[in-house]
């Protein structure tokens, strides 16, 4: 009897201990589940984050659009700006430099006649001695004052644009000299030129395929002094307009498999910078 309770306690000893241990195995899986569950916690969002990914981003693509119209917008209006006050700073110093210049030419139209004048001398002379003496000198006695006076009033009346110009001629000739070189870096600054026009019509007739234009036919100096000649007249004209995308190729990975993704993209965007490069050349040789 003692034995048989020995034995019973025994196993009921073994049999609580098993239960335990089992236990124990149980609630250490079930922490183990719970863990690899974790991971895999924000999976379940995906879901409803792709049913809204096309509806945002195709609201996002519609804001970015009309953000880079409005800045392409804002940078026309303000190169277009900043070109008509260059035009006006342009033409306010070109009359302050006209009166100068009447004045540097009046003197040095004097500096040049008063050596080989005897009329001029006698009189700057007799001045001069009229004016040591302590008189009053007229109008008419002193020869500078004279001079310049005749200087000014020979260009009463007279049309310096028609006027041939002279550097070394009379006071107007002189005047007509600097005010053609003046208005001839006016038109090379701000105008477009019969040779710039015509060199880009040369241009674009060799691209010419049927009705349209197909600029990658272009020999490479062609196609670059086309792109040349696109950047200093708009430049003239002060107009605006993105040369590119504002892209860049985007940078291989070590996956083979997102590689092949990213060689997609860069061809696509490539593509895309060659039609945009297409239009603009396009809408700029049909202005010629």
């Amino acid at each position: 009897q003692l034995m048989n309770r020995f034995i019973a306690k025994a196993c009921r000893r073994n049999e609580y201990m098993a239960a335990q241990k089992t236990a124990q195995e149980v609630m250490d899986g079930e922490d183990k589940i719970v863990q690899s569950m974790q991971r895999f916690a924000n999976d379940a969002k995906c879901k409803e984050y792709l049913q809204d990914f096309k509806t945002e981003t195709e609201s996002k693509i519609g804001n970015y659009r009309k953000a880079l119209a409005l800045k392409m917008k804002e940078d026309l209006s303000e190169r277009a700006l900043k070109q008509l006050q260059a035009i006006s700073t342009f033409e306010a110093g070109m009359g302050s430099a006209m009166q100068e210049l009447v004045v540097r030419e009046a003197a040095s139209s004097f500096r040049e006649a008063f050596p080989s004048d005897k009329a001029m001398q006698d009189k700057a002379f007799s001045a001069a001695v009229k004016s040591l003496s302590g008189q009053q000198l007229a109008a008419g006695d002193d020869p500078v004052a004279a001079h310049f006076d005749s200087a000014f009033q020979s260009l009463a009346g007279v049309n310096l644009s028609t006027t041939k110009g002279n550097a070394k001629g009379s006071l107007a000739e002189r005047v007509a000299f600097a005010q053609q070189a003046k208005e001839q870096e006016f038109q090379q600054t701000f105008m477009v030129s019969a040779k710039e026009a015509e060199e880009v019509k040369a241009i674009a007739a060799k691209a010419k395929s049927g009705k349209d234009y197909d600029f990658s036919s272009l020999p490479a100096d062609a196609s670059e002094r086309l792109d040349s000649l696109y950047v200093s007249i708009n430049a003239k004209v002060g107009y605006s307009l993105p040369e590119s995308l504002g892209t860049k190729p985007i940078k291989p990975t070590f996956d083979s498999s997102a590689n092949s993704y990213i060689e997609q993209v860069n061809a696509q965007l490539t593509a895309t910078g060659k039609m945009l490069r297409e239009a603009r050349l396009k809408a700029f040789v049909a202005a010629f």
